[in-house]
């Protein structure tokens, strides 16, 4: 039977007494925890405050297949960071998105300029990732500097850039004088023995920095240098100076070009039958297109340098220094190939990695602060998926990061130096 009968005061006031302790308590625990997750997962910025992030980027021209994956590589780097949550930025107290705006340069130095000073007095940008190329770099360069504003050199890697006294562009790539020295380490330890080299070099302050390394290497190496020319850019003809060539039979032909002259220069020594032991194209062969572009007959056994490659490294569980995604190199390639529907070399993730580089230099200043910013770069000894980064504080210039040797064999680029991370062996010499 139901009692219908009113309960007594007394025994009303101490159950709602009871309710509104219990009420308290779960109050109380509830701001703990919402304290706690504070702690561990600081807020995302609140009013659309983001880190705004600038990329003057060729997409047309002469750089717009490279352009392109450096766009794609820095907008994956972004996506990845707003799915954790944005950077952690200390003295704002919580986390804070990522927003990457890019112009199209139409691979243009006048452009370039334009757009630098656009995203920076116009779209309002706290950093900027570099253009492509060492041309457009150094005049992209000179803006961030007039500005003060830190710029990420993903895609210039001229030592030109790096003595002009800038004082907030960094260096995130192997600076270009040092592209052919594991190359060149690797030709010295060859049998039969290269004595001699020929040089061939586009006219642009990248490859012509290039050039100024092999000859420095060839001299330290032991290497005779027996030709030693330079063509204006761009080219049309490159047959009379490997025609040259192919009379002094070297047995190393090095050449310094972008990925347009470095398929023009394949494509015409295989049909002059230009024959040395040894033929590397600088970083043109390493591009995914190369194979393709220049054809079976051309791009057969032609050497690339690389600032990176797709590769079961480096290994994230061996760096106690490690920052970014712990994946090694052919994850992020399958990653790459995912999102945008192709693999990339290493022009896609350089830009990932000038990100992370960025990244982290905000997260250790606790601060978007351009000099706290820069301050904290000088400490930087990390390793990401790109591999080893580390600047010399007084220029700015990478000093960490080295190079691959790549070679193309049956349709396949495979790693073949420097021997610590090898996994093939060089054709060698070249069959006829």
């Amino acid at each position: 039977m139901i009692n219908s009968y009113p309960l007594p005061l007394t025994n009303l006031n101490q159950k709602r007494r009871g309710a509104m302790t219990r009420f308290i308590k779960n109050i109380l625990c509830l701001v703990a925890v919402f304290a706690l997750v504070l702690l561990v997962f600081p807020a995302v910025a609140p009013g659309g405050e983001t880190v705004k992030v600038g990329l003057p980027i060729s997409l047309t021209g002469k750089y717009d297949v490279l352009g392109m994956r450096n766009l794609h590589g820095a907008k994956l780097w972004a996506e990845w960071v707003n799915e954790n949550g944005g950077i952690f930025v200390k003295d704002k107290g919580r986390k804070l998105p990522v927003k990457v705006i890019w112009y199209d340069t139409k691979s243009d130095k006048d452009t370039t300029i334009k757009l630098t000073e656009k995203l920076i007095t116009e779209d309002k940008v706290h950093f900027l990732l570099g253009p492509y190329g060492s041309s457009l770099t150094l005049a992209s360069a000179a803006i961030t500097e007039k500005y003060g504003k830190l710029m990420f050199s993903h895609s210039g890697a001229s030592d030109k850039i790096w003595k002009q006294g800038f004082k907030y562009v960094i260096g995130v790539l192997t600076p270009s004088s040092y592209y052919y020295k594991s190359t060149m380490e690797l030709m010295a330890s060859l049998d039969p023995p290269i004595k001699t080299v020929a040089i061939i070099t586009e006219d642009n302050p990248f490859n012509l920095s290039i050039r100024k390394g092999i000859k420095r290497w060839a001299k330290e190496l032991g290497f005779k240098v027996v030709f030693d020319e330079v063509y204006p850019s761009p080219p049309t003809d490159l047959s009379p100076i490997l025609s040259k060539v192919k009379r002094l039979k070297p047995d190393a032909l090095l050449t310094c070009s972008h990925f347009k002259d470095g398929v023009l220069l394949a494509k015409q020594a295989a049909e002059l039958r230009v024959y040395t032991k040894f033929f590397a194209l600088g970083s043109a062969p390493s591009t995914v297109e190369w194979w393709k572009a220049v054809g079976p007959k051309g791009a057969q056994y032609t050497a690339a340098t690389s600032q990176w490659e797709p590769m079961d490294a480096p290994d994230p569980s061996r760096f106690s220094n490690w920052f970014g995604p712990s994946m090694t190199a052919n994850q992020f390639n399958a990653w790459y190939k995912k999102r945008w529907g192709k693999p990339t070399d290493f022009r896609g993730t350089q830009a990932f990695a000038a990100g992370l580089v960025l990244q982290w230099a905000i997260e250790r200043a606790g601060s978007l602060n351009t000099d706290e910013v820069r301050a904290a770069l000088n400490k930087m000894d990390i390793v990401t998926l790109y591999g080893r980064s580390k600047i010399d504080p007084a220029t700015g210039i990478q000093v960490g990061h080295g190079m691959v040797v790549a070679q193309w064999q049956d349709g396949k680029k495979v790693v073949v130096g420097p021997p610590d991370i090898a996994v093939g062996k060089l054709v060698y010499p070249r069959p006829r």
